[in-house]
């Protein structure tokens, strides 16, 4: 399995390349971006016009990545990153194919920004004015950055908790203890999830003073609220793994009223991993899509100590 460090190593990169070829700082500038002129994207596709110009990057952004033009440009973007790759003498290396996968993904993602920009209709089939255009824009951006937090929040859980149980394991191991298995356990159930199997929080306010974390209901998930407890309680007691510097986290919040996760579940699990009543209520088509893991979890009743 690929480190996630080598996988946002990567990702970094194509962003600064992209930034630097298209002349942007974030990713939001690209919603002004000048598209190839149509005269000259059909005298390079069917006639014998020039090729794109490589000093002043010019996507045809009524097409995906596959069309000709495109492709010239995104050929030319993966010979710069591996060119960069060997000039600056990266730890990290990948082959053209991974690469080119990366690069079809960032664009595809800026084309879906540039084309969500433009004039929409309104629901009384009139196009947007300026102003209604705007609102809806910093309403999705809005959206955009929760959403991102969010992931965030997922991502430092997962690894938070998997560094708790893999020093927790090694140490035990190196003198065998009577929960050893347990912990092992624990171990298998958090990497199983993985960081997509993190629940996710929304932001409240309690009694109009403290900020607390609501945490997301997530339907399909099996009931492990007090396994997590006793993982996340451990990373307080062990002072040697975790650091008091940095903000105060805040405190998470579980009550039945609380939000339910729009997220789609987590496929390839064992069926172990599942809420048993949410699992029955699925079609037979809806169950395939989950592709459950045939390989057995025997699950284990863990005691807090």
């Amino acid at each position: 399995m690929e480190p996630n460090h080598h996988r946002d190593f990567i990702l970094a990169e194509v962003h600064r390349l992209f930034k630097e070829k298209l002349g942007i700082a974030q990713d939001i500038d690209f919603i002004t971006h000048v598209p190839a002129n149509a005269g000259d994207v059909r005298a390079y596709e069917y006639e014998d016009g020039p090729s794109p110009d490589t000093d002043n990057v010019a996507f045809d952004l009524t097409r995906n990545h596959s069309s000709p033009w495109n492709s010239f440009i995104l050929s030319f973007l993966l010979r710069e990153f591996q060119a960069r790759c060997t000039q600056e003498a990266w730890p990290i290396r990948k082959d053209d194919d991974y690469i080119e996968e990366v690069l079809h993904e960032r664009y595809k993602r800026l084309r879906t920004l540039w084309r969500n920009a433009r004039p929409k209709l309104t629901a009384k089939g009139l196009i947007e004015t300026p102003a209604e255009q705007e609102a809806r824009l910093v309403e999705e951006n809005l959206i955009q950055v929760k959403e991102s937090r969010q992931a965030t929040r997922r991502r430092n859980k997962y690894h938070r908790r998997k560094t708790v149980l893999d020093r927790i394991v090694t140490m035990k191991s190196e003198a065998p203890d009577d929960d050893l298995r347990s912990w092992q356990w624990l171990q298998r159930l958090i990497k199983s999830l993985g960081e997509h199997g993190m629940s996710s929080e929304e932001s409240s306010v309690e009694n109009g003073i403290e900020n607390v974390l609501r945490v997301k209901k997530m339907e399909w998930w099996k009931n492990i609220d007090k396994e997590l407890e006793i993982i996340d309680l451990q990373r307080i007691l062990d002072k040697d793994i975790f650091c008091s510097q940095g903000a105060k986290p805040l405190p998470r919040k579980r009550a039945p009223d609380n939000p339910t996760s729009s997220r789609a579940p987590v496929t390839a699990l064992p069926t172990a991993l599942h809420n048993e009543e949410w699992i029955s209520q699925l079609t037979e088509r809806q169950r395939e899509s989950l592709k459950i893991s045939k390989e057995p979890f025997p699950w284990m009743k863990i005691i807090a100590t």
